[in-house]
């Protein structure tokens, strides 16, 4: 059954105008908004887990936008809220690209994993269609919210998509970029692979852990050898190890066809891409993160 998303945003789970000048009171206010509706069962639960947010569990949505989401046994059924504040909130240490404005929240029981997903995804196509931001920072009144056509108009969609899992990351590392530095920057993100895109953001291929070990592995040298050779004689730019050919997938292919054939290529994750472009990265771990972590 679609059901429309405004189904899961009433009146009193909408603060506009926010009374808050960080990010973080801006959430708690929100939990605290929740609670007092009777929406949550312990929002002293929903606090811890609001503390230890990581930054996976907090999407950014272009600059004015963030969507934290959390699947938490302290909600029986699927519960959204939104704030809008009327000056962008202090980010404190959040990894947040930029100062937000509008925090819509989502909290799900563990269970509820395919609605949870779908709901983040249908606010996320919401936001992303033109002016429904701009409109929404303008919003002085939780019926001005209400009003916007995108929002009382969206859907939440039955099945799943690439675009409901993926990691929404337009960061890519161009063939001329130094090894080192690819490395570097995918120890300090976390990251076991990195895209290889050109000046307009075309995929050209990826750098994953397994294309640099393979480069590294003939310079270790055999034990009771002398080191021979050291790290200045290693390949220098990512195009001398990236794989070229690399399977790039859809934000609308289904996440079923998405998984068999990732299954099937014996990969750990594919570039997502929209009119050739990179627009984001699915890895098994987050397909399986997102299902059945919590």
């Amino acid at each position: 059954m679609i059901q429309r998303l405004t189904d899961l945003l009433p009146r009193n789970h909408i603060i506009a105008p926010l009374q808050a000048s960080s990010f973080r009171d801006a959430m708690l206010q929100l939990v605290r908004q929740l609670e007092a509706s009777g929406a949550i069962l312990d929002g002293a639960a929903i606090e811890r887990s609001l503390a230890a947010a990581r930054s996976r569990d907090i999407v950014p949505i272009e600059d004015e936008v963030v969507l934290p989401h959390f699947r938490t046994d302290a909600v029986d059924r699927l519960v959204l809220a939104l704030g809008v504040a009327p000056e962008p909130l202090d980010i404190g240490d959040a990894e947040l690209p930029a100062r937000p404005r509008i925090i819509a929240l989502v909290l799900a029981p563990p269970e509820a994993a395919s609605r949870y997903l779908q709901t983040v995804a249908a606010l996320a196509r919401v936001f992303r269609s033109p002016g429904v931001i701009q409109r929404l920072a303008a919003a002085r009144s939780p019926d001005d919210v209400l009003a916007v056509r995108e929002l009382s108009e969206a859907r939440i969609e039955p099945d799943l998509r690439v675009r409901d899992v993926m990691i929404h990351r337009r960061e890519g590392v161009s063939p001329a970029t130094p090894v080192r530095e690819a490395v570097q920057f995918m120890i300090r993100r976390g990251w076991r692979a990195l895209t290889v895109v050109d000046a307009g953001g075309q995929v050209l291929g990826i750098i994953s852990e397994s294309d640099i070990l393979r480069a590294i592995v003939p310079y270790i040298p055999k034990a009771g050898e002398p080191v021979m050779k050291g790290p200045d004689t290693l390949p220098t730019l990512v195009r001398d190890i990236m794989t070229r050919s690399v399977l790039c997938v859809s934000e609308d292919m289904a996440l079923e066809e998405a998984a068999y054939t990732m299954i099937n290529k014996d990969v750990e994750q594919l570039p997502v891409v929209t009119e050739g472009k990179l627009t984001g990265i699915l890895s098994r771990s987050d397909i399986i993160r997102k299902l059945f972590g919590r």
